[in-house]
């Protein structure tokens, strides 16, 4: 071998596994110029699924999905409650639907209308929403599965 060819050549390990039905090559991580390990389609398919299970598990994006769906649905529960249990309270002081409240104010001849009372609704609506999640944290203890480090 040349001098040219030893600094050349790559520096990791390449296993070579006699098997019943012919040799394979396991080469390292690390990828040279000019080198090419044909790996089976099998192991190209373990390697993407292992790459991609690392992926799920470094970054708990299981756990953030999971987290998602049921935010979607304690969101679901939260603004149910607000709908039937607050909502009529709501009526009771205001006298009509909240949401359809508005002014109006003259600008000249041409009367604008403020639709204060549909973000006043939902200023509300977001209030127990968020009271109501927190309050199932608390019961639940949810906030107490976070990992000590």
């Amino acid at each position: 071998m040349s001098k040219k060819a030893k600094k050349a050549a790559p520096k990791t390990k390449a296993t070579i596994i006699a098997t019943g039905e012919g040799v394979k090559i396991v080469a390292g991580k690390q990828y040279h110029r000019g080198v090419d390990v044909l790996l089976e389609p099998d192991d190209l398919v373990r390697e993407q699924a292992a790459g991609f299970s690392n992926f799920l598990r470094e970054y708990a994006v299981v756990g953030l999905a999971a987290g998602f769906i049921i935010g979607q649905q304690a969101n679901g529960v939260a603004k149910q409650l607000v709908d039937s249990l607050v909502q009529p309270w709501i009526e009771v002081v205001f006298g009509t639907n909240l949401s359809s409240r508005f002014a109006t104010v003259h600008h000249g001849q041409t009367p604008i209308k403020v639709a204060w009372g549909g973000f006043l609704y939902a200023l509300i609506d977001f209030f127990f929403v968020v009271l109501v999640i927190y309050l199932v944290i608390k019961l639940f203890r949810l906030d107490k599965f976070r990992k000590k480090p």
